[in-house]
This record gives structure tokens, C-alpha cells and sequence, in this order.
């Protein structure tokens, strides 16, 4: 089943990169080439002048459209000689928001220098959380959006399935995903949702899954890359015995950062574990104090074998309880595979683990999901 998951996978993607090169739209791309010969930006690249505009400041790649193109490049800040835009961009880093034109890099092709009205500032190219277009140069809707809203990024994801026939089954998963960046503060918001019914002529509806997992996170970096957290997790499993389960945490982590999208943070700290069951008479609630043991990463290639960028994410959350680690603990894991197939569209495919010592023999310990999921970053 997994490997039929994975051939789909990879089948839709290629699929889908061939309709997009075959769908461009000539009277589109006339309107754009006017527009863009008004304002435009230059890089000079090994000696090459190239015009277009600035579309994105990644870890190790400046995204780049060229002139009279829809596709993105994306160029090593190493292989950058100069760099110079007459567009205006609305740039994020540390604790300042700026307006201002690029005027060139410097430094071992580290930072950018940026005019702001008179003022010439250097900038960091790894402090820089987030670049957007002012609205000056593009007033539409979503462009002033993203101006009022720069620090906050996330994606939402959906999967759906129907199968009618002799067995009737829907299946529903929504994945939401929320950060907020600024400075030393970092707040993250994780919503899953799973829901399936199965029916057939001779037996009534079952629900599968009915499955809700939210999880809040605060990180404060206050010396370098060594943070405290403070995190709400909230979830249930009907179909599992679980009604509703709550587990506030609090500790201390630190982020060994390779590159500004390859990092991974371990962390440790206290908890609270409350369960409910939905059979409240055969398993009474239960509640406990426990280890927060976590970890979570991020590793992000550009330009991976046919790809212009794959991210490959993930955590893992362990909750022992002090008392009798044995007898009650809460795993929770989630590993990832992105593909940006356009500016805003991506496809997911996730693999999540729980194991927690359910007191339900029927319904055991473990419980794991793959699944496909196409989403829209913001």
C-alpha cells in the first residue's frame, strides 16, 4: 500500500509540472513582459546581466524571475557579482521592519545593502525572516496582506477520499499550520484533523477515525540559538477510547543550526498529562506528571535532483510520567516530505506515530497514518 501511496505520488508530480509548462497563457505572458519592461531589478551573475524581479531571500538561493518568464531561478549568493532593483521590497529581520531597494551585496556575499528614503543599511541575508514586495509596487489584495501581516507564514493542507460501491467510505484530513516569527519570539500553531466512515449494504456506518490534534507552541531565543518553551497540546481519538486529553508543558531547548532552513532542536522539560475515556465507568480518567522530551527538524534542499526545492520536516513529542514510566507515557511522531510545486501549492506526504498506553486492549497501544496531502502556503 505504501509503495502505491509513493509511485502516486512521485506520478503527480510529474504530471502536474508538465500541464503547468503547457498552460501558459500567450496573451498572459504579453501583459506581463509590458509590465515587467516598466520596473525591474538586476543581477549580474559570473559576469551575466540578467533583469527581472526578486521573488524570495532563501537560506542559500536568491529566487529570481526573469524578464519575459513564468518560472523562478534561483542563484547561489556565492555566484552573485552585483545586485541592484528598482522595485521597493518590505523586509523583516530581527526586530525591524524596512522599506527600501537593494543596492548591492557585500561581505563574502553575507549581507545586502538596502536604501531606505537617504539611509544606507547592511543587512544580514541569514537574519532576514521574511521579503515581500511593498504595496507601493503592488497594491493588489494579497499583496497587502502579506505586507501588514509580514512575520506571520503558515500552509493549510487537505486530503479527501470517496470509494462508493459495494463499500462506501469517505475519508477527510485537514492539515493547518500557523507561525509567527519576530525578533527572539516564535509562536507555532499545529492543527491535524482525520475523520473516515466505511458503510456496506449489510452493515450500518462505522466511524473509522474521528481524530482532532492541536498543538500550541511558544519559543522565546534569548541568547543565540538557546530557548525556553511553554506548550499547550490538546487532542482526541474517539475510535481510540480517548475523549479528550490535555498536556501543558514547559522547559528549556537549544537549536544546532547548520544552515538558516536545516536545523534541529531537542528539548526537555516538565508536563502534565490529563486523559479522558469515552467509557468513563470501565477506564477512569487518569492524570500524571511527566518528562516533556521533544525534538523537531527541518532540512531543506534546493535544486534536489528534478526539484527546484524539497523540505524534509519533523518532531517527535515523549511524555513518561515520573511515576511509572512503564505503566503511562504519550508518544506522538510526524515525519514529512514537502514539494513547492508552484509559488503558493505544494504536496505532502506525512507519516505520523502515536503510542500511549491505552488502557483498551482491543484498540493496543500503536496507531500509525500515512497519508497524501495538497496544500497552499501563505
Amino acid at each position: 500500500m505504501y509503495r502505491t501511496i509513493i509511485k502516486l505520488f512521485f506520478l503527480f508530480l510529474i504530471g502536474t509540472n508538465m500541464l503547468h509548462a503547457s498552460q501558459e497563457d500567450p496573451l498572459k505572458l504579453e501583459i506581463e513582459r509590458a509590465e515587467d519592461a516598466k520596473v525591474k531589478d538586476r543581477i549580474v551573475v559570473h559576469g551575466m546581466v540578467l533583469y527581472g524581479k526578486v521573488i524570495d531571500i532563501g537560506q542559500e538561493k536568491l529566487s529570481f524571475r526573469l524578464l519575459y518568464s513564468t518560472g523562478v531561478s534561483r542563484f547561489s549568493y556565492k555566484d552573485i557579482d552585483a545586485i541592484s532593483t528598482q522595485y521597493s521590497y518590505h523586509i523583516s529581520f530581527k526586530r525591524m521592519d524596512i522599506v527600501g531597494r537593494i543596492e548591492g551585496i557585500e561581505d563574502n556575499k553575507e549581507y545586502l545593502k538596502v536604501r531606505e528614503g537617504n539611509d544606507l543599511r547592511t543587512i544580514k541575508i541569514s537574519d532576514i525572516d521574511n521579503l515581500v514586495i511593498s504595496v507601493n509596487d503592488d497594491p493588489s489584495l494579497e499583496n497587502i496582506i502579506r505586507n501588514k501581516l509580514p512575520h506571520i507564514s503558515g500552509d493549510i493542507n487537505f486530503g479527501l477520499e470517496r470509494e462508493s460501491g459495494s463499500n462506501q467510505k469517505n475519508t477527510t484530513n485537514v492539515l493547518f499550520n500557523l507561525n509567527y516569527k519576530k525578533a527572539e519570539h516564535e509562536v507555532k500553531l499545529y492543527v491535524d484533523y482525520e475523520f473516515e466512515t466505511t458503510e456496506t449494504a449489510t452493515t450500518p456506518k462505522v466511524e473509522n477515525k474521528d481524530e482532532l490534534v492541536g498543538i500550541v507552541t511558544y519559543r522565546n531565543y534569548f541568547k543565540n540559538n538557546l530557548y525556553w518553551f511553554g506548550s499547550l497540546a490538546a487532542d482526541y481519538d474517539r475510535p481510540r477510547q480517548i475523549q479528550n486529553r490535555t498536556i501543558p508543558a514547559a522547559g528549556f531547548g537549544y537549536r544546532y543550526r547548520f544552515k538558516k532552513e536545516r536545523w534541529i532542536e531537542p528539548s526537555l522539560g516538565l508536563a502534565y498529562a490529563r486523559t479522558r475515556y469515552v467509557d468513563e465507568m470501565l477506564y477512569p480518567e487518569k492524570k500524571y506528571a511527566a518528562a516533556a522530551i521533544g525534538l523537531s527538524g527541518k532540512f531543506q534542499a534546493d535544486d534536489f535532483m528534478y526539484l527546484n526545492s524539497i523540505i524534509f520536516d519533523g518532531f517527535l513529542m515523549y511524555y513518561p510520567s515520573l511515576k511509572a514510566p512503564d505503566e503511562d507515557w504519550i508518544f506522538r511522531a510526524n515525519a514529512g516530505i514537502t514539494i513547492p510545486l508552484f509559488e503558493f501549492f505544494s504536496v505532502k506526504l506525512i507519516y505520523t506515530m502515536t503510542n500511549d498506553s491505552n488502557p483498551d486492549p482491543a484498540v493496543g497501544n500503536n496507531k500509525t497514518t500515512t497519508k497524501l496531502l495538497f496544500g497552499f502556503d501563505f
